[in-house]
Order: C-alpha cells, then structure tokens, then sequence
C-alpha cells in the first residue's frame, strides 16, 4: 500500500502508499464535526451544487467528464509508441498512418526527431499526436495506455510523453495502485479510494499551466499511475460505482490527502478539512482501525557515526557532526513530530520533522527516538504523511461494513458528497 503525497507540502514524497512494494496500495476525509453533514452524506442527498474545474463550471450532475494530461516520467530523452491497432501521427499540418504493432521512435537529436520502421519521418518542432481509434491501447515503453499520446520538447529540452485520457479511465490505472490488493470484502475502501482519488486530481488540474500536462504519473509527485498494466476488475467496479462522486469542501472540490498508516491518529494538514482524527469507531478512544495492518508499528536502527553523518547532510554541514544531545518537539493532538533540536559540536541545529523523516528514510514523523552508545534507535507507528484517508484503516472499516461514505466521513471534517458529472 502507498501513499498521496501532495499539496506541495505533502505531495510527491509525501505520499508513498507505495504501489511498488506493496503490490499496489494506499491514502481522503472527517472527524466529529457537523452530525447534520454526517447525515446528509450517509443518506446521499445530493443537492446542486455548482462546482468549477478545469476553468468549466458545471451544476452537480449534469457537467462533463474532464480530460486528463498525464506526464509518465519513466520517459527521459527517448521513446518507443506504437499500437494495438493502427494509429495515425500527427504534426503541425503533416500526418502519417502507422500499421498496428509498429514501433515509431521517438529521441531528442535536433527537435524531435521520429522514426518509424527504422527510417526518419519528420523532425517535429512543436508536438506530436499519436492518436488511435476509440478503445483501442498506446504502448509507452512496455505499458499500455488508453486514450492518446502527446509528445513535445519541454521548456528545459526534456522530452515529455504526456498521455491524454479521460479521467475515469486515469482513475483505473491509479486505484490499483494505490489501494490494493483488492478483494470484494474492501470493495467499500476501495469506493473510498477512488472519490478521493477523482477529488485529489480535480484539485490538481489547474496547478501546471502553460506546461503541457497536469499530472506526473508518481506517487513522488501525485498519485501512482500505471496505465491499462495496472487495471483489474474490482478497482473498475468501484470507479464505475462512484463516477463524477467528489468530496466538496464550501462547493469546491477537496485536496483528498491519503496514505497508507496513520498509526491510530491522522495528522493535521494544510486545509480546514485535513484536521487530525482518532482513527477509531465515533473517534472515541479505543483500539485504531489500522492497528490490523501490517504498517501500524515499525522500528529502525542505525549506527551512530552512520546517522551523524546523514544529520550533517540534512543541515549543511559537509562532514559529520557528533551529537551530545536531542530534543523532539511534537504536535499536540496528533503526538507526530515536528521539529528536532540537536546539540552538536558544530552548533545547534534545527531540523523539520518531514525534512528528517525523508533524509533518514523513517515510515511516518510519528515517532521516539533514542541514542545509546553506537546505536541510534527509533520506535513508531504508521506509513506516510498521516493526512487525510487512513488505507489500512479504511480497509479494516470496509471489512466491518462501513460504507465508502461512512469513510469518507471518518476522515475528512466538513466535506460533503457531491456528483459534478
């Protein structure tokens, strides 16, 4: 399971619900706020709202998918497109068709030069099309993709490979990744997963203009995005069963954080609806929904020299410091830590929690720490920034029949449900 790594603060590395090492996992909504909007989203009462996206404004229900631009960034200074079936290429006002199985190849060497059948076509200064009949799949590399392929040369002489798709059919590829393994029993988190998933992206969708695309197709940067490779049957149910199904926060829709462990309390995020939560029945006290999953609790040991030297990294200094003291400073509700202070025989240093958590490598900020003798020693709890959505807890609610709304409601506060295709 990974996790959803964004806002800018908490994405890309934020959000390792890592598809990779878990075979596809992880990160969306609410504590005890209003019961009022507790029960206008249990009973699904969806009211018109108008809701703006992609510089479109639509009333609840009645607008149009949006369109999806997705850079993959498996993608460096060449390329191999072709097709199941034929597919036709197109630049400026020249086109070619290309048979199916056909490999065009595409390298940076005076713009950007195209091949096909092993023989150049055109050295393309603008963007390249490769478009295909409705339903049929582009191959990237070794991965199949829906929808069509843009090419260009970026601003800083990068070749990008932008794959253009709706954004249900992106939502195929991403909820695999993100919330797996499925199974029907978790058919409700994997719903979850896929409203936040489509909340997150529309969140996303404005912040890269003049680029070319709106979305990396990491979770380093956005959210794990594997194509047609990654699809199965039951994360497409869910996105079926949920389309154009969005959290809204004051009509618009919400920046749906998730991650893979919250270690029994959520953390407090940017926005007014990522607030830190007990994740248990009613937020009460009492035993956490993700205490069941594999990533509740974890530990990590390093040598003291080997840590020094990453901490003299981590504050500029160009050789190891030797520490004589340490002082954790955590936040108050969610008990994550936020800043360390080190006394060190090169000075004192201040350190941000997620600055040091990334350096070193640890699961989550939500730690201990402790130095004894050669041994530097941490203790904690949870997998990723801890904002938002709860997997491994929302897996263990969908197991005790939690609906994907009661989710949804469990970790995000003062959202609602809203449909806006």
């Amino acid at each position: 399971m990974r996790n959803a790594i964004r806002n800018t603060q908490y994405a890309g590395a934020q959000r390792e619900a890592l598809c990779v090492k878990r075979n596809a996992s992880f990160r969306v909504l609410l504590p005890g706020f209003a019961l009022v909007v507790l029960g206008m989203l249990a009973c699904c009462c969806y009211t018109p709202t108008r809701v703006s996206y992609r510089g479109r404004t639509a009333r609840s229900g009645s607008g149009r998918e949006p369109v999806v631009r997705v850079r993959l960034t498996g993608v460096v200074s060449q390329a191999r497109v072709s097709s199941d079936e034929k597919m036709v290429l197109v630049a400026g006002s020249r086109s070619r068709e290309v048979k199916a199985g056909q490999a065009v190849e595409l390298k940076l060497e005076k713009g950007l030069a195209v091949t096909v059948n092993g023989r150049l076509w055109h050295r393309v200064t603008d963007t390249l099309l490769c478009r295909t009949r409705s339903g049929a799949k582009v191959k990237v590399g070794a991965r199949r993709y829906r929808g069509e392929v843009l090419a260009f040369i970026t601003a800083d002489g990068e070749l990008a490979v932008v794959n253009v798709l709706g954004l249900e059919d992106y939502l195929c590829g991403v909820v695999p990744c993100e919330i797996g393994p499925i199974r029907e029993e978790t058919l409700e988190a994997v719903k979850a997963q896929a409203v936040a998933a489509r909340s997150f992206t529309l969140t996303r969708m404005e912040r890269r203009k003049g680029l070319g695309f709106q979305l990396y197709d990491t979770y380093l940067r956005d959210q794990e995005y594997r194509g047609v490779n990654s699809e199965n049957e039951l994360a497409g149910k869910a996105v079926r069963a949920t389309r154009g199904e969005v959290l809204l926060y004051q009509g618009k829709p919400a920046e749906a954080l998730y991650h893979a462990n919250c270690g029994g309390q959520t953390a407090t995020g940017s926005e007014p609806y990522q607030k830190s939560v007990r994740d248990t029945p009613g937020h009460r006290p009492g035993k956490a929904f993700c205490a069941t999953g594999k990533h509740f609790s974890w530990s990590a040991t390093f040598g003291r020299k080997e840590f020094e030297a990453s901490l003299g990294k981590l504050v500029g200094v160009d050789r190891p410091v030797r520490v004589s003291s340490f002082r954790l400073e955590k936040e108050r509700k969610s008990g994550r830590v936020s800043k360390l202070r080190f006394v060190t025989d090169k000075g004192e240093f201040k350190v941000a929690g997620s600055s040091f958590r990334m350096g070193l490598g640890l699961k989550s900020t939500l730690f201990d720490m402790a130095m004894r003798g050669n041994k530097v020693t941490f203790s904690g709890r949870g997998w990723g920034h801890g904002v938002g959505l709860c997997q491994e807890g929302a897996i263990e609610m969908s197991g005790r029949r939690y609906s994907y709304r009661q989710i949804l409601q469990h970790y995000y506060s003062g959202v609602r449900l809203g449909r806006v295709y």
